[in-house]
């Protein structure tokens, strides 16, 4: 598969963008709102369903079809404010040993530290053990809760790692917090942009999914909303291939190596792809030469929109396509723009061919 080169700098300008800004489970609005600005010169209609994802219509005729992609990401909710002006809070889904001495944003523009307590003077014990969650605090520079409050920060403010986007030696190898899933929403935006809607062999819908990392409630929410026929989940997925792991065993996905279609998922309630999709993905893999890495994580603590969405109702025929990223659910997540180039060459694929 030849990559094009303006394809792959527009993916990476649209993914910059959309990392800029925060936007943890639960307050996803001003994400929404910012694509909202972007897809809808392009689409036929865009609209909030009740949950509040962000749905738009391309066109087309045929089966309804609908590529979903969440716009949130881990972070941390406001709890309280101390006296003092400390902000304690909890924690959205960053693993226990991605918490202490982070810096973060308090509603998208207040600078602020997470706390941790000074190396020299922590006991032994205190250097092997990880922070207690409900012992996190963030520090924005303040001496009073007035003056935190009369910046804007109350009970319910949230915040999110600082946008730390870096390209690596190899510029098409790119780092950053919220690879997962701001990746998978610059390749609908790209796609919408890109595609001739009469072109199309199918209704088409893009939907911005809200509470992934909290339960995967928005897509089935969305699900619900548009009754589709077919749903495809698209997001990111851990790969393998570090020191430590063995991945030809485990989970044999690398960097570079294509997009990623999951046959099976979920670390407890598993679900598995439907057939027909199937044979659709890996006949357009198959013809058109796009590298693609099928693979099973069940077992896994490891599922995506699908899950949640497929089930509902009459049912929905599913699949999910991901990019591959190493270190999942840190500050540090690390992709290669090649993959979600032949993610979006897919699907491009897949919603104008019968």
């Amino acid at each position: 598969m030849v990559i094009c080169d303006i394809k792959k700098a527009n993916f990476k300008e649209t993914l910059k963008d959309l990392l800029k800004i925060s936007s943890p489970s639960g307050k996803e609005r001003v994400m929404t709102e910012h694509i909202k600005g972007i897809v809808s010169p392009y689409a036929e209609e865009v609209f909030y369903d009740n949950y509040g994802n962000l749905i738009v219509k391309v066109g087309g005729k045929g089966k309804k079809l609908m590529l979903c992609a969440h716009v949130d990401e881990l972070g941390y909710w406001v709890k309280s404010i101390t006296d003092d002006g400390f902000i304690n809070v909890t924690k959205i889904g960053i693993p226990d040993k991605c918490i202490e001495a982070r810096e973060v944003m308090v509603n998208g523009h207040i600078p602020g530290v997470v706390g941790t307590k000074a190396a020299h003077l922590q006991t032994p014990e205190e250097r092997t053990k990880l922070v207690n969650p409900r012992e996190i605090f963030i520090d924005i520079g303040v001496s009073s809760k007035a003056e935190a409050e009369a910046l804007g920060v109350k009970i319910g403010s949230y915040a999110s790692p600082v946008y730390n986007y870096m390209e690596m030696t190899n510029p098409d190898l790119i780092c950053c917090r919220a690879l997962d899933d701001r990746a998978g929403c610059a390749v609908l935006i790209e796609l919408l942009k890109g595609i001739n809607k009469a072109d199309l062999a199918v209704e088409l819908y893009l939907v911005f999914t809200l509470q992934e990392e909290v339960g995967l409630r928005g897509a089935t929410a969305a699900a619900s909303f548009l009754e589709p026929q077919q749903m495809i989940a698209i997001d990111t997925v851990p790969c393998a291939d570090t020191p430590g792991m063995n991945w030809k065993r485990d989970l044999p996905v690398q960097l570079g190596h294509g997009v990623a279609c999951s046959l099976s998922e979920g670390g407890g309630p598993m679900n598995f792809i439907n057939p027909v999709m199937e044979e659709k993905i890996f006949r357009l893999t198959d013809k058109y030469e796009i590298p693609i890495q099928p693979i099973s994580v069940c077992g896994f603590s490891c599922s995506t929109d699908a899950l949640g969405s497929t089930i509902h109702g009459k049912g929905i025929a599913g699949a999910t396509l991901t990019i591959p990223r190493r270190y999942s659910h840190s500050p540090v997540e690390l992709m290669n723009v090649n993959d979600a180039m032949c993610m979006l060459e897919l699907l491009t694929r897949f919603v104008t061919e019968e």
